[in-house]
């Protein structure tokens, strides 16, 4: 049962278009539970309807043309109860709706199985039977499986149809949801790094240019030819005759008697390069799958290796073929720094990434470059974007394929809004940040990515509040050297003379691997990372300090973080390793006095910290609070997951109430405490800790003049009022609802975008 059920979504998978996949998906249901139906209908959520848009036992006429109402007959019984329902005598259920046009009267029993992706019902699945009977649990079972499996693939295809397959007004206008990365609008061409070269991530399309494709494979073929021959040369030596004539099995399948001739014909028939491949290999692999001799079957293998290289070619000719747009969404499986630094910052307009979410490491740096962001884009492979036109509405989250005229129009003026609201909050960034009844506020800055851009507003901040040293590290190939490094923090520390410049040590792990010291695990977050890592290397670690304390010679402002501390013996094993760097810098300038001895202090993300915060009080200077990761890990959801994306919000009542506690306890304790988190940056959260009595606020650049202008506008006595209630709210929108309803009292909702 596993394979066939494995099969019917491989069957499903392929297909070229919706329609002929539905067709097919209800045929091999069908055919493997032995009905006498098998149909699917899928839901509209603007008509709120289903439409039968398959059927092997119904009426075929009625494919496209019969739709039932959400809270209508069995089918919409199905879609509101979003569990399956077995039925032995449709007919005489209250539910059961007459619709003529199917031709069902001779069918009695009745299986339908909602299709659910993302908690959102997008199809129901039926089987039917002429006897009175229940379905067993097996096919019971089997049609659930089914409908879990497909709903991925559907929306796969759903895609595909929108933005390629479809006619030209299903190619405008059609629109993705995501999950919001970094806020703003933005309007660009799709410009894809790194493409996944498999052929899940390549969809087919046709070409108006048949001879263009074929010449294109042949090119491939040829160059894949040559890489065979070397390969064959270089493993002579150490393979026997027979274990090296797979190279000459491989040269005869590129030839135009086997494989070619079959891929030819497709391009022909008018499919691309790409796609004629995908069809001919997945074809034969699959017949060679099907077969009882495990040799023959092993060959299906060797199949898709030879396919493999052929489309890595491919796609490489492809890459070197597209120009760089004049705007630039950079589009990715997962947005990287390496990628970040590949694109002119005056092109690049927005991110779109197809991991991640809301606070992955690619959506905090969009938000440091102050551009838009979606994330977690993941039902659409990743090649049918490149070229496309596309809006990138980091409010909402969402991406319009294509789109018309008219419609952008419509977001150059949402654009043209922001830009006025960025002059107002602009114009007040030379004056201190002081609440209207005179409290001040330190705000500083979170820097690393774009020096050059963040030190252009280091007159009016505060200092850096968390310079993230990974960055230069990930853009290498290679560790940075010492003199490398002392180079790169001297550049930092002289931009903010005279204020402090936090920087914390090597943070790498989890989302942010480096290229060149790849670290395999089965849950990163948990695993080995930040302070974890450069303890169990010191050689790494004390090059790091050495360096910065080097480059604070003659500065005297640097102050050193320690992240993903979780334990107190990781600190003191951190300060003993500072303080022999402290020694061995001292030394070299034969004990002068230049080498000033920083202040130290600990990231507080991991919660064990937050429960030994008086004694660490005893042991470093000061602490700031990591709020992505402190999130995090108290609500026990990935953030870098976009299927539990909904559920990680640093404004859930538990995180705030930590916060407050933790706020409260650092008061008490004289321990100088900040925000370095993205919390901090965001108007309702900076309002919320405000609230709290936090003082101190670490953010992106870009966020620094709104909220210095809205701290402007604020009494800190009546924000304190907000704080009990706040604090009482049983849900992250009851939170946000209240500090928009403290807003709207002062006038001040309508000119942020929160």
């Amino acid at each position: 049962m596993l394979s066939q059920l494995r099969r019917i979504v491989q069957d499903v998978a392929q297909e070229p278009s919706l329609e002929s996949a539905l067709a097919g998906l209800v045929r091999n249901v069908k055919q493997a539970l032995r009905t006498e139906c098998c149909s699917v209908y899928l839901a509209d959520y603007e008509q709120q309807h289903f439409m039968l848009m398959a059927t092997d036992g119904l009426n075929p006429h009625a494919i496209g043309k019969v739709s039932i109402g959400f809270s209508e007959g069995l089918i919409g019984w199905v879609g509101q109860r979003e569990e399956p329902i077995n039925l032995a005598q449709a007919h005489l259920h209250p539910r059961f709706k007459v619709t003529p046009e199917v031709s069902e009267d001779c069918f009695s029993a009745f299986l339908g199985c909602p299709i659910i992706h993302h908690r959102k019902v997008l199809g129901v699945l039926t089987i039917q039977q002429s006897d009175s009977r229940i379905f067993n649990e097996d096919e019971e079972s089997f049609l659930v499986t089914l409908g879990v499996q497909l709903a991925s693939v559907l929306v796969n295809a759903e895609m595909r149809k929108m933005s390629s397959g479809g006619t030209a007004s299903a190619q405008q206008n059609s629109q993705m949801q995501g999950l919001i990365g970094a806020p703003g609008i933005a309007i660009g061409e799709a410009y894809v790094l790194q493409p996944a070269s498999d052929f899940d991530a390549i969809s087919l399309k046709h070409t108006d240019d048949p001879e263009k494709e074929l010449n294109r494979f042949y090119r491939a073929v040829k160059v894949t030819k040559a890489e065979f021959n070397r390969l064959a040369e270089r493993m002579s030596g150490h393979l026997p005759a027979d274990a090296l004539a797979i190279f000459d099995v491989y040269h005869q399948l590129l030839d135009a008697a086997s494989l070619g001739n079959e891929i030819e014909a497709q391009i022909k028939q008018g499919w691309c390069a790409k796609s004629a491949l995908k069809l001919v290999v997945e074809r034969f692999a699959r017949q060679f799958d099907d077969m009882d001799d495990p040799y023959l079957r092993e060959r299906g293998t060797d199949i898709r290796d030879l396919g493999q290289r052929v489309l890595n070619h491919l796609l490489e000719t492809e890459q070197r073929q597209h120009r760089l747009p004049e705007h630039v969404v950079l589009v990715a499986e997962n947005v990287s720094a390496s990628m970040l630094a590949e694109i002119p910052r005056a092109q690049l307009v927005a991110i779109v990434s197809l991991k991640g979410s809301v606070n992955s490491h690619a959506a905090i740096m969009a938000r440091a470059l102050g551009i838009p962001a979606v994330m977690g884009v993941d039902e659409l492979p990743l090649m049918q974007w490149q070229g496309q036109r596309l809006i990138v509405d980091g409010y909402q989250g969402h991406i319009l394929v294509s789109p018309a005229d008219a419609i952008c129009q419509e977001y150059r003026t949402l654009i043209s809004k922001d830009a006025e609201l960025s002059a107002r909050y602009q114009a007040e960034l030379h004056l201190p940040a002081k609440s209207s009844c005179g409290h001040d506020f330190s705000l500083m800055v979170n820097s690393g990515l774009a020096i050059e851009l963040e030190t252009t507003q280091s007159e009016f901040t505060n200092g850096v509040g968390l310079y993230r040293t990974e960055f230069p590290f990930i853009m290498r190939s290679r560790f940075p050297t010492e003199l490398e490094q002392v180079e790169l923090y001297r550049k930092v520390l002289q931009g903010y003379p005279g204020k402090p410049v936090v920087m914390r040590t090597l943070d790498v792990g989890g989302d942010k691997p480096l290229p060149y010291f790849p670290i395999s695990e089965e849950n990163p977050f948990l695993g080995w990372r930040g302070i974890r890592l450069t303890l169990d290397h010191p050689e790494i670690f004390l090059v790091q300090i050495r360096a910065m304390l080097k480059a604070n010679i003659g500065y005297n402002n640097l102050h050193i973080l320690l992240p993903m501390i979780s334990d107190l013996a990781e600190v003191d094993e951190s300060l003993r390793l500072i303080r022999q760097a402290w020694f061995e810098v001292d030394d070299e300038f034969n004990g002068e006095n230049i080498v000033a001895k920083p202040k130290v202090g600990v990231m507080i993300e991991v919660p064990s910290i937050m429960f030994q915060l008086p004694e660490l009080a005893r042991k470093v200077d000061f602490c700031s609070v990591g709020t992505n990761d402190l999130t995090q890990y108290l609500l026990a959801v990935d953030r870098n997951n976009p299927r539990v994306g909904n559920l990680y919000d640093a404004m859930h009542p538990a995180v705030l109430r930590a916060l407050n506690q933790l706020g409260q306890q650092a008061q008490g304790l004289q321990f100088p405490i900040s925000i370095c988190g993205e919390l901090g940056g965001e108007p309702l959260g900076v309002l919320t800790l405000a609230a709290m009595g936090f003082n101190s606020f670490s953010m992106n650049h870009s966020n620094l003049a709104k909220i210095k202008w809205l701290l402007r506008r604020i009494d800190m006595a009546e924000l304190r009022l907000l704080l009990p209630d706040v604090l009482a709210c049983q849900s992250p929108k009851q939170v946000r609802v209240l500090v928009q309803r403290f807003l709207d009292q002062k006038q001040l909702l309508n000119q942020l975008r929160a």
